[in-house]
């Protein structure tokens, strides 16, 4: 039986132990990336996972992000270090360096896994306790994962974690890549993969849509193009869905959300709340442009867009896989009021740096 191209996966345990197996059979290299990998659970059975793997010889390397791992212990990687795999910190504290607060608000927001050049995943999982149901409950974080098996989209995805890589050693020739994302949205066509400028890739589907527009993220803090083209597209008649969050992890975040969010809803769009009985936070980074569908872990916001390293994966295609995920978002969601996006006059003035975001 062929097995499909991809896969989405939103249940984190599910999505963790499909990670584990993969590792778990690597012969050759395991190269892992995330944004937030914490000191528990899930963070400490991956470490042991890979710790495994160097033992039995295979090439490791992990590369996390100095401010989204921020309260790692200082030693939390010694273990496979001294077995050989190489750890890099993106952007790491030097706190006295005038050059590290250049670098201070540019983030590497990448997760990703890739084994042997024949799997990868990536989307808006991190390593942590929060998206699992066993070890933290019904109210466990919403999130999406993409699965592939697929030759041209694991090699796409591989050369955007050496890309990372690279900037996160650290050496002096690398240095000037930290203030250029060059951010790039994987266009995947059955098993055929182009990659493309995430910034303009989206201003031209954007631009082109003429049904739909489908926007579900943690942290919507549009700006200039991508606040103009919603305004435009509802004018237009286009169909605007934005799905928040009905609480975030950052609320200031969520003032500048919900305010934006209210000035759409007064133009036509439809905002939807996601939290369900469980109040769970909905981290998933999910977009529907016309026929085409992706996620990843770009938000729909300044930093993912130009600031940060993100990816984005799209398909042309908006049903199966696609609908499913986008039919239980609906179904815990609600539609909200005007009243449920009520700001605080915090809202406007955050406005002038929303780009912090």
């Amino acid at each position: 039986m062929r097995q499909p191209a991809y896969e989405l996966l939103t249940e984190g345990d599910v999505y963790y132990a499909r990670m584990l197996r993969a590792i778990r059979g690597a012969r050759r290299h395991v190269q892992i990336m995330m944004y937030i990998w914490q000191n528990d659970r899930i963070g400490r059975l991956f470490l042991k996972a890979l710790e495994r793997k160097c033992r039995q010889g295979t090439q490791v390397t992990i590369v996390v992000d100095a401010i989204g791992s921020f309260d790692l212990p200082r030693n939390f990687f010694a273990p496979v270090q001294r077995l050989g795999a190489s750890v890099y910190m993106h952007h790491r504290w030097q706190l006295l360096s005038w050059q590290w607060l250049r670098y201070l608000i540019r983030r590497n927001h990448r997760k990703l896994l890739v084994v042997d050049d024949e799997v990868a995943f990536t989307g808006g999982f991190n390593l942590m306790r929060e998206a699992s149901l066993r070890h933290f409950g019904h109210g466990r974080w919403l999130d999406v994962g993409f699965v592939t098996r697929a030759q041209q989209p694991v090699w796409q995805l591989r050369r955007q974690f050496q890309n990372a890589c690279r900037r996160a050693s650290h050496r002096r020739w690398a240095t000037r890549l930290l203030l250029r994302s060059q951010n790039k949205v994987i266009l995947f066509s059955g098993r055929r993969a182009i990659s493309f400028s995430m910034s303009r890739w989206l201003k031209r589907r954007l631009r082109k849509a003429h049904k739909k527009i489908v926007i579900a993220v943690p942290y919507f803090v549009p700006y200039g193009f991508y606040w103009r083209v919603l305004v435009r597209k509802l004018k237009r008649g286009v169909t605007v869905d934005i799905i928040l969050p009905a609480r975030s992890d950052v609320a200031w975040v969520d003032q500048l959300s919900f305010f934006l969010a209210r000035r759409l809803m007064r133009k036509g769009a439809n905002i939807y709340l996601y939290g369900g009985d469980d109040a769970r936070f909905s981290h998933a980074k999910f977009y529907m442009i016309d026929g085409y569908s992706g996620t990843g872990s770009a938000n729909y916001d300044y930093r993912s867009l130009v600031l940060n390293l993100d990816t984005l994966v799209f398909t042309p295609q908006s049903k199966g896989a696609w609908q499913k995920v986008h039919e239980e978002m609906l179904q815990n969601s609600q539609r909200a009021a005007e009243a449920d996006l009520n700001t605080g006059w915090i809202a406007r003035l955050l406005l002038a740096v929303r780009w912090l975001a």
